[in-house]
């Protein structure tokens, strides 16, 4: 019977370009090239993506809401689009719920395939994967997917989100959220020398990783995942796991051997403005609004956010507008595979879906590795 489910998840992953991956490169090539290569600044361009978005998640079963708020500075009004792929526990306190997120927004004249098209298209992956395995399996806890607007307009709809969304139903159902992820750039993999450059403070901050990426000679092959001490640490060794698992998963044809660079900040221990501004560069995206929020003292939101990082790499340090369609090389997508694989196996692991142990069998059985290692 074990072979017979090993069998019917080989036929459910995709195999392309000399892959296995779970998720379907061709649907996310389709939703990159439709409607995710559009310029998406102003609310008629919004209004299109959120459209399709929408669509998508009702294809594979999903009904998702529009989460309106107003800009606090602006006054202009932002929309996110929510999808909550409910367990058996939803709205009480056994619930243990998984936020999987991505911005949908551009900067003005910004095609934005991979800031952030390539976010969206990997979260929309995951939830078609995940609602696809529900018919199937059983499920113990909650996935949220959520798609941010105004990201590039002080991170007001992941700010809304939480405080207007995600707190009020902790506080009411005293559900538990074990785990946030943050997809911001997902696409862009450059392994040659000297394609890497970061922010002036990494050093100072981050010596270790300033050591590996220097070993690696400042080559653009890694993703990477910040996170803050003790309260993502456990989060950040399960993704970890999936990251590597999928990384194994790539076929041996594929010369390049991608990496993860952990950003760990001790955010607790910045006691001064001026040091709490330097980190800046390395706060400023949706993972903020999980971290800084107003009932932070009592409620801590596991939070970890993953990024290529966007125009510190390759051609976009000096092109920030390069992000169209020639984005989509057959390297770049390998690499989005990857990233949106290690998606699917942390969803399937946080959110207590019997298909892990179905998904263990998989890569214990293609690699003659024990799946419990």
């Amino acid at each position: 019977m074990r072979f017979f489910w090993i069998f019917w998840i080989l036929c459910f992953c995709c195999l392309t370009n000399g892959l296995t991956t779970i998720a379907d490169l061709d649907r996310m090539k389709h939703d990159l090239s439709r409607f995710l290569s559009i310029s998406r600044y102003n609310e008629t361009e919004k209004s299109v993506a959120r459209a399709a978005i929408k669509r998508a998640l009702e294809a594979v079963g999903l009904a998702s809401m529009t989460h309106t708020f107003i800009h606090e500075e602006s006054n202009e009004i932002g929309a996110n689009v929510i999808a909550v792929q409910k367990g058996p526990y939803f709205g009480t306190g056994n619930d243990k719920m998984m936020v999987l997120s991505a911005n949908y927004d551009t900067l003005e004249g910004n095609q934005g395939v991979d800031d952030n098209g390539s976010g969206v298209a990997a979260v929309l992956e995951a939830a078609r994967v995940l609602s696809t395995l529900d018919n199937l399996y059983s499920r113990q806890n909650t996935i949220v997917y959520v798609f941010f607007d105004m990201k590039h307009k002080a991170l007001a709809g992941s700010h809304a989100f939480v405080e207007d969304v995600l707190l009020p139903l902790m506080e009411r159902t005293n559900t538990k959220v074990i785990g946030s992820v943050i997809a911001d750039g997902l696409l862009h993999f450059d392994p040659f020398p000297a394609s890497q450059a970061m922010p002036p403070e990494f050093e100072s901050f981050f010596p270790e990783a300033a050591q590996l990426l220097h070993e690696h000679s400042h080559m653009g092959d890694f993703i990477q995942v910040s996170s803050r001490s003790d309260i993502d640490d456990d989060l950040v060794k399960k993704y970890t796991r999936a990251y590597d698992r999928s990384c194994q998963m790539l076929s041996t044809d594929w010369e390049f051997h991608p990496w993860s660079l952990n950003l760990q900040m001790n955010i607790g221990n910045i006691t001064t403005l001026d040091r709490l501004y330097k980190l800046h560069p390395f706060l400023y995206s949706d993972h903020s609004s999980f971290f800084f929020h107003s009932k932070q003292k009592n409620v801590q939101i596991p939070t970890i956010y993953l990024t290529d990082t966007l125009n510190l790499r390759g051609v976009r340090q000096y092109c920030v507008q390069c992000d169209g369609l020639y984005m989509m090389t057959e390297q770049n997508m390998k690499f989005l595979a990857l990233m949106t694989d290690s998606l699917i196996r942390l969803l399937i692991e946080t959110s207590g879906s019997s298909a892990l142990e179905v998904v263990d069998d998989l890569y214990s059985f293609m690699f003659n590795i024990d799946p419990n290692n």
